[in-house]
């Protein structure tokens, strides 16, 4: 007799890469992350400016509108994800599901701060986001329907990678531009990211889905794709909030 069941993550059980390999691995993955930050500084408008001593209070409060919407929408696609991802491996569906708990709620934490700025929840849920954060949720969809869920998962690493290195300083910036007191959902979130070494939790899981080579190929191909991704919605913000004053004041 053949058993059918399939899908349930019994036929991999063993990680392609063994632990000296996937340490190597994400050397190498979070030194391509860094040549994408040096690009990320040089290409996109405004990259830098969240780090500034004076903050544009219209950008700022409509990044934590957006990063809000992001985390609201994002978190339904990850949510299937964790399906997809039990189907290939349990130990990195457990992974991701301790993660996705700590992270679930985040959305809350930058609407504080959004209050603290001036803006009431209801002008928050009031205002649609972007079409390039719509975009975004709607790149995860085609990744889990087409593709599996890997490149979701990608983007976690990418993301959490970035905000353990560069929110520390973005923070400390911001306690002088914005107040200390009025960043504290900021700083919590930051807090779970640093004291929970979510980057590592997430390379757990990408270890455990990674099957081949082509796999390690398609996570550096994904990493890309997000930044690209992520550049057009700071690019919408700065049109929207920055360029479009310059044109007017011109």
């Amino acid at each position: 007799m053949i058993n059918r069941v399939k899908n349930v993550g019994y036929e991999s059980r063993f990680p392609f890469i063994n632990a000296a390999r996937s340490a190597a691995l994400r050397s190498e993955i979070d030194a391509l992350i860094d040549r994408q930050i040096e690009q990320w500084y040089e290409t996109v408008p405004y990259a830098a400016h969240l780090e500034g001593k004076t903050v544009d209070s219209a950008y700022y409060q409509r990044h934590l509108i957006e990063t809000a919407w992001r985390i609201r929408l994002l978190r339904v696609a990850e949510s299937k994800a964790l399906a997809e991802i039990a189907k290939r491996s349990p130990e990195a569906a457990q992974v991701w599901a301790n993660y996705e708990r700590e992270e679930m709620l985040h959305d809350e934490l930058f609407i504080q701060d959004l209050e603290r700025a001036g803006v009431s929840r209801d002008v928050f849920l009031a205002t649609e986001p972007y079409l390039s954060t719509k975009l975004l949720a709607g790149y995860f969809s085609y990744l889990l329907d087409h593709e599996g869920p890997l490149g979701v998962v990608a983007y976690s690493y990418l993301v959490e990678y970035v905000n353990v290195k560069l929110e520390p300083r973005k923070l400390e910036a911001l306690k002088d531009s914005i107040g200390e007191q009025n960043i504290g959902g900021q700083i919590s979130h930051s807090h779970t990211d640093v004291n929970d070494d979510h980057p590592g939790e997430v390379w757990s899981a990408i270890r455990h889905l990674l099957r081949n080579d082509e796999d390690i190929d398609a996570l550096k191909r994904y990493l890309a794709e997000h930044q690209t991704v992520l550049a057009l919605y700071f690019k919408e913000l700065y049109e929207d909030k920055v360029g479009a004053t310059l044109k007017v004041a011109a």
